[in-house]
């Protein structure tokens, strides 16, 4: 892994935690939720002026990444025009602790430590993800049509910018499941080590069954023997 990935890891390691602790503060009512808004919305930009200078900081696709931080950031200038909606950024940052998982399988130096944030990954992936995310879109609409006067276009940015973060989180499952199938190699899950499974006792080659044939040929067919005889 590139060292510049392992710095933006580590950064990440230590900022995320802390945008998850202001998301569960906010939920609970612990702070104002705007205060997460404004937080997240710094993380976003530091991070995308940061992979805009230095690409390779991320693992693969850059510039996915800068997307999905150019949609979230219009996600969150809504609660900018529609304070009530603050609220809404805890929920939808809550998927912040399942990045955290991803990024702490990848760096943490203890085995066990890696595997048990692979099985945190996955568990939280499908709820908050596959689940939280899409349940959110009639929310935010229904949220929108209440506002009186609200612009259009408002309403647009908040649905839409949630309907393609959805569209991402399902990408990003299927990469995920991808690469975890590919890790299996070709053998797939019952080869164990990735080593083709044995060939079944009834497929030998043609060349450990021949000297069978010859053996099973009658000894009147042997042409050897049957110019010995004269015939």
């Amino acid at each position: 892994m590139k060292r510049a990935t392992i710095v933006h890891d580590q950064v990440n390691l230590a900022l995320i935690p802390l945008i998850g602790a202001l998301t569960i503060a906010g939920l609970v009512g612990a702070i104002d939720p705007a205060v997460t808004t404004y937080a997240f919305l710094a993380y976003a930009a530091l991070d995308s002026v940061w992979l805009i200078l230095q690409p390779d900081a991320v693992p693969s696709l850059p510039f996915v990444i800068l997307f999905h931080h150019a949609v979230t950031a219009v996600l969150l200038c809504v609660p900018l025009a529609h304070p009530h909606l603050h609220w809404y950024t805890c929920v939808d940052g809550i998927v912040e602790l399942n990045t955290m998982f991803l990024i702490a399988r990848r760096q943490l130096p203890w085995r066990a430590a890696r595997k048990m944030c692979s099985w945190l990954y996955w568990g939280t992936f499908i709820p908050m993800r596959c689940i939280l995310y899409p349940v959110m879109v009639p929310v935010f609409l229904r949220e929108m049509q209440l506002v009186e006067h609200a612009p259009w276009w408002h309403t647009t940015a908040c649905v839409g910018a949630q309907v393609i973060l959805c569209v991402f989180n399902y990408v990003l499952l299927g990469l995920s499941l991808m690469r975890q199938r590919s890790k299996r190699g070709p053998g797939g899950a019952g080869a164990k080590g990735g080593k083709p499974a044995k060939a079944p006792a009834g497929s030998r080659e043609l060349r450990d069954v021949q000297p069978e044939l010859i053996k099973a040929q009658p000894a009147a067919s042997n042409p050897l023997r049957l110019r010995a005889r004269g015939l």
